[in-house]
């Protein structure tokens, strides 16, 4: 691969514009041809994307024509090697180098004063100074020009765009469209990929169109769900995506329906009515009115849940009265969380340590000890724990036994687990401390057990206590005063 030093020739690029070169040629002086070359300095691209350089050549003196048939050279200068990089040439004697083989393209011809560039897939490692280099041979000239371009390819932020309805109707079929703007004009290979909960399957598609489509039948589960669609751009190196959340809007059937929403998310209820004259309407949460509406010919009233949380739960109930009735419709709403740890402390008894447990999900959560890094079954004993654990609607609470002379150096800890996550705590034991009656840490004690709830877990525990018959009476004592006293501490 023959190599230019451009160096040697003494050039050097005029901040601005212009270039003034003189050359003696076999003892004559030769002609003196100035050029100014229109650029832009600088040019910024996205990693993938293209950009087009324009880059024009022209003279000063009005004698003088175009410029004549001539080669143009751009190189990319290289400030640790002897020799400069071609990247882009209309020599077909010279070939650029194999890194940019096919994405840097002189796309105009220097012999009419044109010297625009090309980039296409446009990698970080491009980013750097160029400059272009042109030759004219006469008989009695030899003309050389000399622009300097400084390239920057930044991260990719371009995303595709997708074409949705605002509002979806639940039930009816729906095509999506995703476009990815490519403005470089060539049909190179492009790879969609869709996901979402609305979607029975992942569909793919690759292709030369710069776009894609996704057909699917939105239900009353999908609204306030994310679709994405991803887009891996020609050569596969970089991808982007754009994520939009589903808008469906629903009616509630018959007199009743269940809905179960994450928390976080929002809903819009909508409560209709069709009669003459016009009913009043109302949306109710229990016995509390949330909203309601005075007689009119739209016959709807709006209801908006943002940021929906475990307290927003409950059944919301649609009614209309009228002189002549009234209808009502219900929709159960649960709102599902992780798992949020409330009270949990640890006891010394005669026996050994004595730990409780206690969490509040939706679903119920599911509580798991943990003894030395290493799981203790649930609901079971052995010589050295045993475990006795419980449910009783969103809460769970669990006892853990472990027989041991002394406060043990090792780590205990309670984990709560459902679908929406998990939740742990640690218990920081002090070994080879004092050993008051009872040692409680507080931490996170919010009141696992409130209301009803206490009653009916205190009693469950009671119950199962009662149901061993193969514990012996100081172990049942024990427990029977670790139950009760979690009861006192958190209700006071």
């Amino acid at each position: 691969m023959r190599r230019t030093d451009t160096s040697e020739a003494g050039l050097s690029p005029v901040p601005g514009m212009l270039l003034l070169v003189a050359l003696i040629w076999e003892g004559c002086l030769c002609q003196i041809t100035r050029y100014e070359v229109q650029r832009q300095p600088t040019v910024i691209v996205q990693e993938g994307m293209c950009a087009r350089v324009p880059c024009n050549i022209s003279s000063h003196l009005e004698h003088i024509p175009k410029v004549s048939p001539g080669h143009g050279y751009w190189f990319r200068k290289r400030m640790h090697k002897k020799y400069d990089d071609l990247v882009a040439t209309n020599d077909p004697n010279r070939e650029v180098e194999e890194e940019v083989w096919g994405r840097f393209r002189l796309l105009g011809s220097p012999g009419m004063a044109n010297c625009s560039l090309s980039i296409t897939d446009a990698k970080k490692a491009d980013s750097g100074q160029y400059y272009f280099w042109m030759e004219r041979e006469g008989q009695m000239n030899y003309t050389h020009v000399k622009l300097v371009l400084y390239v920057n390819v930044t991260d990719l932020i371009q995303k595709p765009d997708i074409s949705i309805p605002e509002m979806l109707e639940s039930g009816n079929p729906v095509t999506v469209k995703c476009t990815f703007p490519w403005t470089c004009g060539e049909n190179r290979p492009f790879k969609f990929s869709w996901k979402g909960a609305a979607l029975s399957s992942r569909p793919q598609s690759s292709g030369a169109s710069h776009s894609s489509e996704v057909s699917f039948i939105p239900g009353h589960q999908h609204h306030d769900t994310n679709l994405t669609c991803k887009v891996t751009l020609p050569e596969g190196r970089v991808s982007t995506e754009r994520t939009v959340q589903l808008n469906v809007s629903f009616f509630v059937p018959g007199n009743s329906s269940a809905l179960v929403v994450q928390e976080g998310r929002s809903l819009h209820l909508l409560c209709a009515a069709n009669s003459n004259p016009p009913a009043t309407l109302s949306w109710l949460l229990g016995d509390q009115t949330l909203a309601s509406s005075q007689p009119s010919e739209d016959g709807v009233l709006h209801l908006d849940l943002p940021h929906l949380g475990p307290a927003d739960g409950g059944n919301y109930t649609c009614l209309a009265e009228h002189a002549l009735g009234s209808k009502q419709a219900s929709l159960s709403v649960s709102v599902q969380y992780s798992p949020r740890m409330l009270s949990s402390s640890c006891s010394w008894v005669k026996e050994g340590l004595l730990c409780t447990c206690s969490a509040q999900a939706e679903p119920a959560p599911s509580l798991h000890w943990w003894v030395g890094g290493k799981p203790v079954e649930s609901n079971g004993s052995s010589d050295t724990f045993q475990v006795i654990s419980n449910r009783s609607g969103p809460w769970a609470s669990s006892i853990l036994s472990v027989k041991v002379g002394r406060v043990p150096n090792i780590n205990i800890s309670c984990e709560g687990k459902n679908s929406q996550g998990s939740h742990t705590f640690l218990f920081q034991l002090v070994p080879d401390g004092p050993m008051p009656s009872h040692v409680f840490q507080k931490g996170m004690i919010l009141g696992v057990l409130c209301g009803a709830g206490t009653a009916s877990l205190v009693a469950l525990f009671l119950l199962l206590l009662l149901k061993r018959p193969n514990m012996d009476s100081q172990r049942r004592c024990d427990l029977l005063k670790v139950t009760l006293m979690t009861w006192y501490v958190v209700k006071s």
